[in-house]
C-alpha cells in the first residue's frame, strides 16, 4: 500500500485517538464534561521527509495516483520503522496469539479471547497500551491482562467494539495474528483501514542527474468506519 510507504518514509507521526468531549464552564468556573457517543476513530497524520530521491519514487508516486483519496487504504505500523507504535508487550508468542480466538461474548469494551495458550498464570496475554484486532477494527487494551488459569479472559479497551463477533475470530495483537480479508487480502499484524483526506502536492528540487522530493504538507488519513 502506497501510504505505508509514505509512513515508512516519514520523520514524524501524529496521531488522534482519543473519545470526542463536549465541556462547559459555568460562570462561576465550575466545568462539566460529557461524552458523545461515536467510533472514536483513529486519525493520523505524518510529515515525509524530503530526501527521496524521484527516480526511486515514481512507482510509490504512481500508486499514490492512483488510489488518491477515493480509494480505502490500509496502513501497517508493522512493515515500517514505526513498528514501535503497535508492538505487542505480552508473554505470547506469534504462533499462540495465531491460535487465539476473540469469543462471541466480546461486546462493548471488553474483548473476550479464548483458546489460551498453556502459559504461567502469571504471564500477560496483554498488557496496557496493547493493540488488539477484531476483524476490521483495532482497539487499546486499557490495563494489563493475566492468563489466569480460566478457558478465557477479559480485555478492557479503550473504545466500544464495533464488530458483532457471530462466530469465534482469529485475533491479531500488536504485529502478529492474520487479519480478515480486506479489499481482497489478508494481512498479518494490526492493520487500519484509512482514507486519504490531506493529499499533499510535491515541489521537485534538482540534484545531479536526479531531484529531491519534498511534500508541500502532511499526508492525513482517517479511519473508515462502516
Amino acid at each position: 500500500m502506497p501510504l505505508s510507504q509514505i509512513l515508512a518514509l516519514s520523520e514524524s507521526v501524529n496521531i488522534k485517538d482519543q473519545k470526542i468531549v463536549g465541556q462547559v464552564t459555568s460562570r462561576n468556573l465550575h466545568i462539566s464534561a460529557s461524552e458523545y457517543v461515536s467510533a472514536q476513530s483513529f486519525e493520523f497524520s505524518f510529515k515525509p521527509n524530503a530526501y527521496s530521491l524521484y527516480s526511486q519514487s515514481r512507482s510509490l508516486l504512481s500508486e499514490l495516483r492512483v488510489a488518491d483519496k477515493i480509494s480505502e487504504q490500509y496502513l501497517r505500523f508493522g512493515d515500517t520503522g514505526w513498528l514501535n507504535y503497535i508492538a505487542y508487550q505480552g508473554a505470547m508468542t506469534s504462533g499462540q496469539i495465531t491460535s487465539c480466538q476473540w469469543q462471541t461474548a466480546s461486546s462493548g469494551k471488553t474483548l473476550v479471547l479464548g483458546s489460551l495458550p498453556s502459559i504461567s498464570s502469571t504471564a500477560f496475554i496483554v498488557k496496557a497500551g496493547d493493540f488488539c484486532q477484531v476483524a476490521r477494527y483495532t482497539y487499546i487494551a486499557t490495563a494489563d491482562v493475566l492468563r489466569g488459569s480460566s478457558t478465557v479472559v477479559n480485555i478492557p479497551v479503550h473504545r466500544t467494539l464495533m464488530t458483532t463477533v457471530t462466530a469465534p475470530i482469529g485475533a491479531v495483537i500488536g504485529q502478529y495474528g492474520t487479519t480478515v480479508s480486506m479489499g481482497g487480502t489478508n494481512y498479518v499484524g494490526v492493520t487500519f483501514p484509512v482514507l486519504l483526506v490531506k493529499y499533499p502536492s510535491y515541489t521537485l528540487i534538482p540534484i545531479t542527474n536526479d531531484s529531491f522530493i519534498a511534500w508541500d504538507g502532511d499526508f492525513s488519513a482517517y479511519e473508515v468506519v462502516l
